[in-house]
């Protein structure tokens, strides 16, 4: 499958990336950071681009299958979401998976959870906004919302749940390498999903 990575250098698209590649997909890899790539081999196509450029996110996405979106940090990122959006609905390309966060709606743990949401509360705004222009377009569109990131190995063992049931016990954390592969996964699903999840690392 081809599939266009947007946000391919952050630390999980790298590792979408190196599983994809794995796996053996066609990766088109969507970058302002090129120079992070230079030792990956195996990647199908780089473009160098901003998100806030709709006509670089269309030379990225034309001819693609699927789309996976990790769209952060400082970035205007509803803005970028409804250029992906706009690139692949020209493009006829209908399957999109965009990260998100666990802590959007989540209780549990207790008071962590409420601690992080006030410190990241302006983050969290952007991928709110970003997630309602996702639910408002046609596409065929899954939304993950993982828990806490690091960088441990992957261990093929992670748990789902749809939006609105919290994780009722540990770990509250995953690593990017298997949610990378939980990603994969997803945007390899014909099924028209339109559903937004909770992912964690297994028991």
């Amino acid at each position: 499958m081809r599939i266009t990575v947007i946000g391919s250098t952050s630390p999980t698209g790298l590792e979408v990336l190196r599983n994809g590649i794995a796996r053996g997909d066609e990766l088109v890899a969507f970058t302002r950071r090129p120079n992070v790539l230079k030792s990956f081999q195996g990647i199908t196509k780089i473009v160098t681009g901003d998100g806030i450029h709709l006509s670089d996110l269309q030379h990225a996405i034309n001819g693609s299958e699927g789309v996976i979106a990790i769209v952060g940090g400082k970035a205007n990122v509803a803005a970028v979401i409804q250029n992906v959006i706009q690139a692949m609905q020209e493009a006829k390309v209908r399957r999109l998976v965009f990260v998100s966060s666990y802590l959007l709606e989540a209780k549990r743990p207790w008071p962590t959870v409420p601690v992080a949401r006030w410190i990241f509360r302006r983050d969290l705004a952007e991928l709110r906004e970003a997630e309602n222009v996702i639910r408002s377009c046609g596409l065929n569109w899954t939304i993950y919302r993982p828990t806490q990131l690091n960088d441990k190995p992957a261990t093929g063992d992670w748990r789902i749940k749809e939006r609105g049931n919290d994780f009722k016990s540990g770990p509250y954390q995953i690593s990017r390498a298997d949610l990378a592969a939980a990603l994969l996964d997803a945007v390899t699903k014909d099924a028209n999903d339109r559903g937004i999840y909770n992912v964690t690392w297994g028991m």
